[in-house]
C-alpha cells in the first residue's frame, strides 16, 4: 500500500473512533438528563428480572423496563418512574415464588423481609 492510502485510512479510523466516543458520551448524558437521581436505578434494572417498588410506605407496585423506559404498575395503572421523583421510594429485586393477579403493600412487605429479596435503590 502507498503511504497516502495508509495515512487516509488512519485518519478515517481515528475520526470514526472519535465520533463514536462522542456519540456514546451524548447517549450517557441524555440518560443522566432524563432520569437524574434515578440514573443509578436505570442502569441497575434489567428487563429480565423482577422488581417491586414501595412508594412512601403507602403503595406498592411492580417495575418494568420497556424500550429503555422504566414504568411502575400500581393498581393496574402504568405510570412512568419520573412521576414518583418527589416521593420516597424503595426498589427491590425479588424472585417469583407464586403468581398473583394483584400486588399490594402487604405482599411487598412480605417480600421485603424475604432473604432472597435485595434492596437495589432507596432515596
Amino acid at each position: 500500500m502507498k503511504l497516502k492510502t495508509k495515512i487516509i485510512i488512519g485518519i478515517c479510523l481515528t475520526l470514526f473512533l472519535f465520533f463514536s466516543y462522542i456519540c456514546y458520551g451524548l447517549y450517557l448524558m441524555s440518560i443522566e438528563d432524563k432520569y437524574g437521581v434515578f440514573q443509578e436505578l436505570y442502569y441497575e434494572i434489567d428487563k429480565s428480572d423482577n422488581y417491586f417498588i414501595i412508594v412512601d410506605n403507602k403503595e406498592a407496585g411492580l417495575i418494568q423496563k420497556l424500550d429503555d423506559e422504566i414504568f411502575v404498575t400500581i393498581d393496574d395503572c402504568m405510570k412512568h418512574l419520573l412521576n414518583y421523583s418527589n416521593k420516597k421510594i424503595e426498589v427491590y429485586q425479588f424472585e417469583i415464588s407464586e403468581t398473583k393477579t394483584d400486588f399490594t403493600i402487604k405482599d411487598a412487605i412480605l417480600l421485603k423481609n424475604n432473604e432472597k429479596t435485595e434492596l437495589i435503590f432507596k432515596n
